[in-house]
């Protein structure tokens, strides 16, 4: 579950190009590709250690006139995804993951 004083951050060194609204993120210390959809690149884009994941999913959900539940939950398994993948800055993997376990991987 996230802390409360959680405020992921991607990686300094990761090379991020947009293309079409989709990211593609190439990890050189991995040598792993990654490639997100344009909602999760909008997430990703927002990743600055600046708000916690509750903050940004409460943005969003005002934004698009969404559920705060269901955006939040949306974002946590993004960030749980990234964070096992090893593109954010101070988490662990299966952090942001809902109590039932499952990590969204």
């Amino acid at each position: 579950m996230e802390r409360l004083d959680e405020r992921p951050r991607i990686r300094d060194d990761l090379t991020v190009v947009e293309l079409d609204g989709e990211a593609v993120i190439y990890d050189e210390v991995s040598g792993d590709f990654h490639r997100l959809n344009p909602t999760a690149t909008l997430v990703f884009s927002l990743l600055d250690g600046s708000a916690t994941l509750e903050e940004l999913a409460r943005d969003l959900s005002k934004a698009y006139a969404m559920k705060d539940e269901d955006v939040i939950a949306q974002v946590r398994e993004l960030a749980s995804q990234l964070a096992a993948s090893h593109l954010l800055v101070g988490t662990e993997p299966g952090l942001f993951a809902e109590a039932d376990g499952d990590d969204g991987a």
